[in-house]
């Protein structure tokens, strides 16, 4: 028997009994104050993914499991609103008229509707990612010929583990039929993981052209309806683009958040059940903490 063959024989032999790599200390810190923020806010099934871009270090918790989007459901739509301009089967000047059966509580569209309404794709783009307006998000999916449109371009992108199959409309419908399934996510469902991956590849300009992408994210910079989520957990003046989502017991927040170094860092947040839905805003908020300070150390 050679040497070299010994000494392969002889590294198998450590290599075998060596003990496996210790935790980044930093990721098991994150966990740990997931699972705190969860039992705060009563019991909330938490699920959480982070991605630092630069550097492609990540860190999850239940980031596999599919929940409930809510409203960030609207970012998909978004995309595929873009890509049908690019496509020239839209365009951002093009009006449409709100009927009075096209309205949804909660939003500018609702709340200052008059008969013969028109509006323009640009602008229910914009109020829909601001304000999440409900009518701009219905009206746009109705343009691009419904939610399984929204679900098609994501999978013309590659993207997986998202789920589009409502609108708006649809959603009510089916929380009267079965809230816990679609609390579960069985339709609009995504898990953390996927939805941090895809916001990670909007920001990098890989599913949209330049200009619609910074369309995209300069609406979710301006977005109004986060302020006790993402937001709340993180230092005065940090740029934030999100997305939330609420919906019965669901409450969502996902984003790109820019770290004290120029560096970007995506958090998908999604909750459901617990106390009430200020314990889930404040749980989003402490996760937000949390990633922000194991991902500038």
């Amino acid at each position: 028997m050679n040497v070299a063959f010994l000494s392969i024989l002889a590294l198998a032999a450590l290599a075998s009994s060596a003990p496996d790599p210790a935790p980044d200390p930093a990721s098991a810190a994150f966990a740990a104050a997931v699972d705190a923020a969860a039992r705060e806010a009563g019991g909330a099934v938490v699920g959480v993914a982070a991605v630092h871009l630069e550097s492609g270090r990540h860190a999850s918790v239940r980031g596999g499991e599919r929940f409930q989007m809510a409203s960030v459901f609207k970012v998909p739509v978004a995309i595929a609103v873009l890509g049908a301009v690019e496509k020239g089967a839209l365009r951002l000047d093009e009006e449409a008229e709100i009927r009075p059966s096209d309205r949804r509580e909660v939003g500018p569209l609702y709340d200052e509707w008059k008969p013969g309404m028109r509006v323009t794709v640009g602008r229910m783009l914009d109020v829909m990612l601001v304000f999440s307006d409900n009518t701009a998000a219905d009206r746009l999916i109705a343009l691009l010929g419904g939610p399984h449109e929204v679900e098609k371009d994501l999978a013309a992108h590659g993207v997986d583990g998202i789920r589009i199959s409502l609108d708006e409309k649809g959603m009510g419908v089916a929380m009267r039929k079965n809230l816990a399934a679609f609390e579960g996510g069985s339709e609009n469902g995504a898990s953390p993981d996927a939805m941090a991956a895809l916001l990670a590849r909007l920001f990098r300009g890989e599913l949209l052209p330049r200009a619609s992408t910074d369309r995209v994210l300069d609406s979710m910079r301006r977005c109004t309806t986060g302020d006790r989520r993402l937001r709340a957990g993180l230092a005065k003046g940090t740029e934030v683009f999100d997305k939330t989502g609420t919906a019965r017991s669901c409450s969502n927040d996902a984003g790109i958040l820019t770290l004290p170094d120029g560096t970007h860092l995506v958090v998908a947040v999604f909750t459901r059940g617990g106390r009430d839905a200020a314990a889930r805003d404040e749980a989003i908020a402490r996760v937000a903490r949390a990633a922000w300070r194991a991902f500038t150390t």
